[in-house]
């Protein structure tokens, strides 16, 4: 399979190459931010209020892109906040309330339940490090 990029620009091969994966990496960018966060809709016809809500999808996209840098497992880093919400979010599990703290109990055919685990001790990992 071959690849043609036609440019005019006055680059190195290597340069154009390493242009063109930047612009494909931030195509996904924009997708994933389009399809896990809608930011491609507009609900008003007012600028202020349509402003205002990409300000809080941003402000979503930059609170997941932190949850998934500091607490996610290595192994789903780079999945889509789509698979993520399905994976972890979108589970079914009890909240059990003891003394001292909360556990979470989930059905024992889940197939998500070690990384859902890992999650959830890392975020009380994250805890312990800011008292």
């Amino acid at each position: 399979m071959y690849t043609f990029i036609v440019i005019n620009m006055d680059m190195e091969p290597y340069q154009i190459i390493q242009f063109y994966c930047g612009r494909g990496k931030m195509e996904n960018f924009i997708k994933e931010s389009k399809s896990g966060f809608d930011f491609a809709a507009v609900s008003s016809h007012s600028k202020i209020v349509n402003t205002n809500r990409m300000r809080l999808h941003m402000l979503a996209y930059n609170l997941f892109n932190w949850f998934r840098r500091l607490v996610l497992p290595a192994s789903m880093r780079k999945q889509q906040v789509d698979t993520i919400r399905l994976k972890l979010i979108k589970i079914a599990a009890r909240a059990i309330h003891s003394a001292r703290s909360i556990t979470f109990k989930l059905c024992s055919s889940c197939p998500y339940k070690k990384e859902f685990y890992r999650t959830w001790e890392n975020i009380q990992q994250l805890f312990v490090q800011l008292e």
